[in-house]
């Protein structure tokens, strides 16, 4: 724990020393986090940890720095599906303060994927699925070479049928992602 130590010198036949005196502070280990900051295709379920037996976490997911009496008290782990920095501190009475662990998750929508059978291969019409493995995603999609956005292309809600040769394009998109 916190201490401070006090020490004087003395002797046989001398006067004693003055007092001197050392304050130590052991302070919490910084929490880690599980799955690390970083870019990921879908919602993660991030745990916070420390190794200072005994200590107590509060994290924030506003942008505020979190301290022994701001933010949420950690009891579980963090659901995290959109863009945002994770910040967290480790407490314990007669302790310091650990520093605060700070990480940036970004939700990136995965690339679409576009299926058919007998692909690259039409011959009269063929109906073509497009997909995202990131959960809740809208997808548009463009037929003309244009490139499409959050607000550029046709919102994809059935197969498409291709009966020419053509370049199809397609962006998921997701508010947060």
């Amino acid at each position: 724990v916190n201490t401070t130590i006090y020490a004087y010198a003395t002797a046989s036949g001398y006067n004693n020393s003055s007092t001197v005196s050392a304050t130590y502070t052991i302070n919490c280990v910084a929490p880690t986090f599980s799955p690390v900051a970083g870019t990921y295709s879908d919602t993660q379920s991030v745990t916070i940890s420390t190794t200072t037996s005994g200590a107590s976490i509060r994290y924030t997911t506003d942008g505020t720095t979190p301290s022994s009496s701001v933010g949420t008290v950690y009891s579980s782990a963090v659901s995290i599906s959109t863009n945002v920095t994770l910040k967290a501190i480790a407490y314990k009475s007669g302790n310091g303060d650990s520093t605060v662990t700070s990480g940036a998750y970004t939700i990136q929508c995965s690339t679409p994927t576009v299926s058919s059978t007998n692909a690259n291969r039409f011959v009269g019409r063929k109906s073509v699925t497009i997909s995202s493995a990131t959960t809740g995603v809208s997808i548009r999609y463009t037929t003309d070479g244009s490139t499409p956005s959050s607000s550029v292309g046709t919102v994809y809600s059935t197969a498409v049928v291709v009966d020419r040769p053509l370049t199809l394009k397609a962006i998921a998109y997701r508010s947060g992602c």
